[in-house]
C-alpha cells in the first residue's frame, strides 16, 4: 500500500456532509434592509453602534466603531455571507463568541477577511483571507481582488469546522483534536482559557479600522437527528498511547503520524466511511466533553489502571463513564486492535467489556501462523475467505469469556507449527448495551496493517460496529469447546 503524504499534524479530516438542506431552514441575518438581528458587541443595550450602516443594500463599516454582534447565539450552524474589502483592508467573522470584557477573538475562532496583496500575504498564509486566523491557513487561492465580492461559508458541527471561500473548501479542522490543541498551544490563543470552549455563541463582524462591506448574510442550524448523522462520515477517536510496551507500528518516528495512524487516516479517506482523530495524550484528550463527539473509540494501547509504572493515565471515574454511559448508548461502539487486550488487565470492567485480557504471545512477531475463519458471513471476517496464513504476533488470553462473545476467527492449531492445547481466538464481536464491540488480535506487524485483506476486515468491522450493516453477534461458546478439543488433539 502506498501511503499518502500527509499535510497536517495529527490525523486528516474527511469532508463534512449532512448539513441542513431545506431552504426554509435559513434565518436571514442581513438582507440589505434591516439591522434588527445585530447589536454592538458588549453593549448594554441592543442598539447598532454608529459606524455600522446600511449602504446601497450592504452592511458597511463606515467609520471607526466597535465590533458588531448578533443578538442571538448559535450552536451548530451553516453560515453564508458575501464580503468585500477595501485596498489594504482587514476584518473578520468570529463565531461562538462569548460577550466578555475582552475582545471577541479571545473566545471565538475567526474567519479572516483580508486584502492579501495589501498585507503582502500569500493566499495560503495563516492569516490570509479565508484562513482560520493564525491557526489553519487556507489550502488554496480562492480570493478575488480588493473591491470585488467574495462568498464566504462556515460550517460548524460539534467540533468539526470548515471554511469555504468562493465555492472552495479552504480550511477543515476539529476543535479539541490533538492537532487543534497543538496549534492553539503554539499560538497567542493559548493565553485565553475560554478560547473555542463554548458549544454556542454570537456571530461577530470585526471592527479593524478598515472599510469592509457585507451582504446576503444568512444562517441555518445543522440537524442533530439520526438522518443527518447518517449522511456524514463516521468519527473515530484512535488512541495509540502506551503505558507499557509501545509497538513499533504506533510509534511516531520521523513523521507526525505513526504507521497505523497513517493507514487508518488514508483508509477512512479512500473509503469515505470515516475520519480519524489520533491521540497519544489521554490525560488531556480522553474526556467526556471530547469523546461525546465520536461514534467509535478505537484502542491500540497498553497499560494498566493502578500500576504507576505502567499506567495508561485515564482515571477510573472517566473509564466508568466511558464504559457504562457513553459506550452503552445507541450509535456508539468500541474497536480494539492487537494490544487493546494488553490494557487495563487489572481493571475488570474493561476486560469484561472487551472479552478477555492478554496472557502472553507464544507466537512471536516472526511466527508463521494459519488463522481460520469461523463465520464467513460476518463482514469483519468475510474478506479472509476460509483462512489466512501470515506472520504476526498472536496473543493468548486470560479472563476469556466465550459465553459473552461471538468468535469469528481462531488460530488453526492443526496448521500452526507451535501447538498449544487450547483454543486461541483471533477476532470476535459482541453486543454491549445498545452498542457494539469488536476486537482484532492481529496487527503487531506493519506489513499486516498494509495487507488489503486486513484493511477490508477493519472496514467491514466498522460498518458492523456503526450498524450500517447487520450480522450475527450471538455468543458461540460451543465453538470454544470444539476448538479446545481440536487443539488438545493437535498438541499431543
Amino acid at each position: 500500500m502506498k501511503l499518502a503524504r500527509l499535510a497536517v499534524v495529527g490525523c486528516l479530516f474527511v469532508a463534512l456532509a449532512g448539513v441542513a438542506s431545506a431552504e426554509s431552514d435559513w434565518q436571514v441575518l442581513f438582507d440589505g434592509t434591516s439591522l434588527d438581528a445585530w447589536k454592538g458587541y458588549g453593549a448594554k443595550d441592543s442598539s447598532v453602534p454608529d459606524g455600522w450602516a446600511i449602504e446601497d443594500g450592504t452592511l458597511a463599516r463606515t467609520k471607526k466603531t466597535t465590533d458588531l454582534a448578533t443578538k442571538e447565539q448559535f450552536d451548530d450552524f451553516e453560515l453564508e455571507f458575501e464580503w468585500k474589502i477595501a485596498d489594504g483592508g482587514n476584518s473578520g467573522v468570529i463565531y461562538r463568541v462569548q460577550e466578555t470584557a475582552e475582545p471577541p477573538y479571545t473566545t471565538g475562532p475567526e474567519y479572516q477577511v483580508l486584502d492579501n496583496p495589501g498585507w503582502n500575504l500569500k493566499p495560503t498564509d495563516q492569516t490570509a483571507a479565508g484562513s482560520l486566523y493564525a491557526l489553519y491557513p487556507a489550502t488554496k487561492d480562492a480570493t478575488k481582488p480588493a473591491g470585488e465580492w467574495n462568498k464566504g461559508r462556515i460550517i460548524l458541527n460539534g467540533g468539526h469546522l470548515e471554511h469555504w471561500l468562493n465555492g472552495e473548501k479552504v480550511v477543515e479542522a476539529e476543535i479539541g483534536s490533538d492537532d487543534w490543541n497543538k496549534r492553539v498551544a503554539g499560538s497567542k490563543f493559548n493565553a485565553w482559557k475560554g478560547f473555542a470552549k463554548s458549544p454556542k455563541g454570537h456571530i461577530v463582524l470585526q471592527e479593524h479600522d478598515h472599510p469592509v462591506w457585507y451582504r446576503n448574510i444568512r444562517i441555518r442550524p445543522i440537524a442533530s437527528d439520526a438522518s443527518a448523522k447518517a449522511d456524514r462520515p463516521l468519527r473515530i477517536l484512535l488512541v495509540t498511547q502506551s503505558g507499557g510496551f509501545q509497538h513499533s507500528t504506533i510509534q511516531r518516528k520521523t513523521s507526525d503520524l505513526s504507521h497505523t495512524e497513517k493507514i487508518m487516516t488514508e483508509l477512512g479517506i479512500k473509503s469515505g466511511l470515516f475520519r480519524v482523530d489520533c491521540t497519544k495524550d489521554v490525560e488531556k484528550e480522553f474526556k467526556p466533553e471530547l469523546i461525546k463527539n465520536y461514534d467509535i473509540v478505537m484502542f491500540f494501547t497498553t497499560g494498566k489502571m493502578y500500576d504507576k509504572n505502567q499506567k495508561l493515565p485515564i482515571s477510573e471515574e472517566t473509564m466508568d463513564w466511558f464504559l457504562n454511559t457513553w459506550l452503552k448508548e445507541e450509535g456508539h461502539a468500541f474497536l480494539g486492535v492487537h494490544s487493546a487486550t494488553d490494557t487495563f488487565m487489572d481493571y475488570e470492567p474493561y476486560w469484561d467489556m472487551i472479552g478477555g485480557s492478554f496472557d502472553g504471545h507464544p507466537w512471536g512477531a516472526d511466527s508463521t501462523v494459519t488463522v481460520k475463519v469461523q463465520d464467513s458471513n460476518h463482514p469483519a471476517s468475510a474478506p479472509f475467505g476460509e483462512e489466512i496464513t501470515l506472520k504476526d504476533e498472536i496473543y493468548q488470553f486470560n479472563h476469556w469469556q466465550p459465553e459473552k462473545v461471538r468468535v469469528l476467527m481462531s488460530l488453526d492449531m492443526e496448521k500452526t507449527d507451535l501447538k498449544k492445547p487450547y483454543h486461541v481466538p483471533v477476532l470476535w464481536v459482541k453486543e454491549y448495551g445498545n452498542a457494539r464491540v469488536m476486537h482484532m488480535s492481529m496487527g503487531h506487524r506493519e506489513d499486516v496493517w498494509e495487507n488489503p485483506l486486513y484493511q477490508e476486515s477493519l472496514l467491514g468491522g466498522i460498518r458492523w460496529l456503526s450498524k450500517q450493516v447487520d450480522a450475527d453477534a450471538t455468543p458461540n461458546p460451543e465453538l470454544d469447546a470444539k476448538e479446545n478439543e481440536i487443539a488438545k488433539r493437535a498438541a499431543r
